[in-house]
């Protein structure tokens, strides 16, 4: 039931995001869709294989990402880099809502990972200033690592591209250790 919920609330920040980018077609012009999806379909279950590969989060704690950042809990996760300027800051705004409407299920139940994708930049540091500065509470993870390793989770959830200025903003949802992943594009 929480999946669903948290789904319909990304469904409906996807209306924020849509006229955002009808207002400034240059908001990170879309990569072609994945032939496992349809273009107009706003939400699709994909079956993917995330490597559980170590990473950092903004207060510079090792973990793995699918066994400790996500673990058994129900998460929402993205990918940014600090310096944007269009769409990454209204995934930002996006997750705060949900942040506020979670209220004490965050971090416990339900989990926000934000991944960079742009780890020679965004180290620890640079990552936890930004967290503070969207008022992003526990439970709202903002992860880095070795770029090899980010680009091969990137590629793993078919977001990976040479161009950080041309990323699709895309959220998924996933149920913990069960692996059913939602793409909400």
């Amino acid at each position: 039931m929480l999946r669903k919920i948290l789904i319909c609330v990304f469904l409906s920040a996807l209306v924020m995001l849509s006229q955002a980018q009808a207002h400034s077609p240059s908001l990170h012009q879309q990569n072609p869709v994945p032939d496992n999806e349809q273009a107009d379909s706003p939400s699709t279950v994909v079956n993917l294989k995330v490597p559980d590969l170590e990473l950092l989060n903004q207060d510079g704690e090792k973990g793995r990402f699918m066994s400790e950042f996500i673990g058994d809990r129900l998460a929402a996760v993205t990918y940014t880099y600090t310096t944007c300027e269009t769409a990454c800051p209204i995934l930002d705004g996006i997750f705060k809502q949900v942040q506020a409407r979670l209220g004490d299920r965050l971090g416990k139940e339900v989990t926000l990972v934000t991944l960079s994708i742009d780890p020679v930049t965004d180290i620890p540091q640079r990552l936890k200033a930004h967290a503070q500065k969207i008022k992003a509470r526990p439970g709202w993870n903002f992860l880095t690592g070795k770029k090899q390793a980010v680009n091969r989770i990137l590629k793993a959830m078919e977001v990976y591209s040479l161009d950080i200025f041309n990323h699709p903003p895309t959220v998924f949802i996933v149920e913990g250790q069960q692996g059913l992943w939602t793409r909400i594009n």
